[in-house]
């Protein structure tokens, strides 16, 4: 087995955890990002941030080491970008524009450009068709229930799909997989739902998108197993 792409991986994730540590402490108060310079602090927060940034990139490496760095690039940042947001969800119940709204327009980019440098523009229709059907199926859910469902997911969910539909070889197969990221989402989120629910003793809101974004992840990281079972 060849470690080096998972040490360059490691190594990488150090400053990508925090990156994600900055967001997660200045996004949700409308700070500047960088404005004064922020320093590392090792609290435990910043540590839990870095430990899943780590193990992402190492999966991503292990799982696109043999993709062209564009690639590779885009899947990084939405990992990154993930576990901010992630952090951020679980304290606020918001997934904020400031980092949704530009982390949409990159990853377009990024799609689109890497698809095309890989003489592979059809991959930018899979991704289309991903990111549209996840924000359809959201949409749908949160004008059918919007406390269930809040809009910060639903513009979110056009990230996802369009990450999950990047990694898939047809049409059907990125349907198939937005559908698997959604119902893996759904049922975790629910169950944790029933948790919150039982330990509260009674219904009050908590966060979606952490497990919104664990589902993404997850088919992800596991396409290629996942979408060949079901071919």
């Amino acid at each position: 087995m060849n470690w080096t792409p998972l040490v360059i991986g490691l190594v990488l994730s150090i400053p990508a955890g925090w990156f994600a540590a900055v967001l997660d402490e200045r996004i949700p108060d409308n700070l500047p990002l960088f404005r004064p310079f922020p320093g590392v602090a090792f609290t435990s927060r910043r540590l839990w941030i870095q430990f899943f940034v780590t193990v992402l990139f190492i999966a991503t490496f292990a799982r696109f080491g043999d993709a062209p760095p564009l690639v590779l690039l885009g899947y990084l940042l939405f990992f990154t970008a993930a576990v901010a947001l992630a952090a951020i969800d679980l304290v606020t119940l918001r997934l904020p524009d400031r980092i949704v709204g530009p982390l949409l327009m990159i990853s377009l980019v990024i799609v689109v450009v890497a698809s095309l440098l890989n003489h592979d523009a059809v991959q930018i229709r899979f991704a289309i068709i991903g990111g549209a059907v996840y924000f359809g199926f959201l949409l749908l859910a949160h004008l059918v229930m919007p406390a269930g469902m809040g809009f910060g997911d639903v513009k979110l969910s056009a990230v996802m799909g369009l990450f999950v539909g990047w990694v898939t070889v047809d049409g059907l197969s990125a349907v198939t997989a937005t559908l698997y990221a959604m119902i893996i989402g759904f049922v975790v989120g629910s169950a944790a739902g029933i948790v919150v629910f039982a330990f509260r003793r009674g219904s009050k809101p908590y966060p979606f998108g952490p497990f919104l974004l664990f589902g993404a992840i997850v088919v992800i990281l596991a396409s290629p197993q996942l979408l060949t079972s079901v071919a």
